[in-house]
């Protein structure tokens, strides 16, 4: 299965890993792409692993980090909406294709 990510979910990894190099925390923004990575291929051969939400979303929450991807199941495709932390107000990504 295909699996890609929009321009807002890139947006808001990078956002979170430059957090954490802000942070001089360098281990933990290289666990947190490390975790990611390990997110993606979980969701490639598992894509309805995430719990479901009534917008027709599902949230696979992150093991080590605040952080949950949201993405949409789609034919043959996932599609990765937001990377939430779980401290931002829910349902920012409301919209996002």
């Amino acid at each position: 299965m295909r699996i890609s990510l929009s321009d807002e979910a890139v947006a808001d990894f990078e956002a979170a890993t430059d957090w954490y190099l802000d942070e001089q925390a360098f281990i933990a923004a290289d666990d947190l792409a490390d975790e990611m990575e390990h997110a993606l291929e979980l969701l490639q051969k598992f894509p309805e692993m995430g719990k479901t939400a009534s917008d027709g979303t599902r949230a696979f929450v992150l093991r080590k980090f605040p952080f949950s991807l949201i993405y949409r199941v789609q034919p043959g495709h996932i599609r990765v909406i937001a990377v939430a932390n779980h401290s931002r107000r829910p349902g920012f990504w409301v919209g996002r294709r």
